[in-house]
């Protein structure tokens, strides 16, 4: 009878929620994609809820500070956390990141992901990763790949490539995807693995070259661009994703709900042609999915930072 009552309980709170306006926590400075998403579908919502819905910026530690706060958050729905993949690698890389994963943060869903690019400066003589491997292998710790930060997929996915390709780099962290870029097309940089809104119009000006995809299949507007793993590395994947997630414990209806909510504001009229300009491929799983995806990620990039020594100062 009790647990009758506790579950009826839970599904009427779904049904009351928003009482009041929701945040949405972005650990991250504005302007990068995660930002950009959750801004989009925040607009969305605050149709949907009737309540205003605000993105909040608390960048710092990785995304760490952001995710923290929400763990900590009262769990009735009304702060959320919209966060980047970089969240799959920090039980690895911080011996306490200020939350835990699947218990003081549960998944809601993944938003979109964004599939991530093996480029290149035009100086490197290289037009395939055949010959990219070759060059810096007779160039080790020559080549620079620049990341938009230390545990952050693109620095992690490129030490997953060294791993696979037996190759020596050094790995250059900036700000942000925009700064590396900037240093890949002055020069200071030879390589990075990046997508998103920042990558196209470079790779369209041709001052840098595409090698290769790092997602499972190629892509739709490279179709001629194979995969890292057509390119002698069968099982390399790596992408940029954005998920929500909730504090740990706030109820299954409720995290549904939300789920559902979030699911609808992704097909409203006109945010396909935005989420394209993002390079974003939406995605609307169910909780039990982003967990299971979660879960995944953060074998692998774990398995990652142990064998590679991958740090974050």
């Amino acid at each position: 009878m009790a647990s009758a009552l506790l579950v009826s309980a839970s599904a009427a709170e779904a049904q009351a929620f928003p009482s009041r306006p929701v945040t949405l926590i972005v650990p991250f400075a504005p302007g990068a994609t995660t930002d950009i998403l959750a801004r989009a579908v925040a607009q969305e919502l605050s149709v949907t809820w009737q309540q205003p819905v605000v993105v909040e910026n608390k960048p710092g530690a990785s995304g760490n500070i952001g995710a923290a706060q929400v763990a900590g958050a009262a769990p009735d729905g009304h702060t959320l956390l919209v966060t980047a993949a970089a969240i799959s690698a920090s039980p690895a890389l911080y011996k306490d990141p200020g939350f835990r994963l699947f218990d003081t943060l549960k998944p809601v869903t993944v938003l979109g992901v964004v599939p991530l690019m093996l480029i290149v400066h035009p100086d490197v003589p290289a037009k395939s990763v055949a010959e990219f491997v070759d060059y810096a292998k007779k160039h080790p710790g020559k080549l620079a790949l620049g990341s938009g930060g230390n545990g952050t997929i693109p620095h992690l996915g490129g030490e997953l490539f060294k791993m696979r390709a037996g190759v020596d780099f050094v790995h250059v962290p900036y700000r942000g995807g925009s700064q590396a870029m900037a240093a890949l097309i002055g020069g200071q940089i030879q390589f990075t693995i990046d997508g998103g809104p920042h990558v196209a119009p470079q790779m369209a000006a041709g001052k840098v070259r595409l090698l290769a995809v790092t997602s499972a299949q190629r892509l739709p507007q490279y179709p001629s661009v194979p995969t890292l793993a057509e390119s002698g590395f069968p099982g390399y994947e790596a992408s940029a994703w954005t998920m929500v997630l909730a504090p740990g414990a706030t109820p299954k209806p409720l995290i549904d709900r939300i789920q559902a909510d979030m699911t609808r504001a992704l097909q409203a009229p006109g945010m396909a042609a935005r989420l394209e300009k993002l390079d974003v491929q939406p995605r609307s799983d169910t909780p039990a999915e982003a967990e299971a995806f979660l879960r995944g990620e953060v074998a692998k990039w774990g398995e990652v930072v142990k064998v590679s020594g991958a740090r974050v100062d």
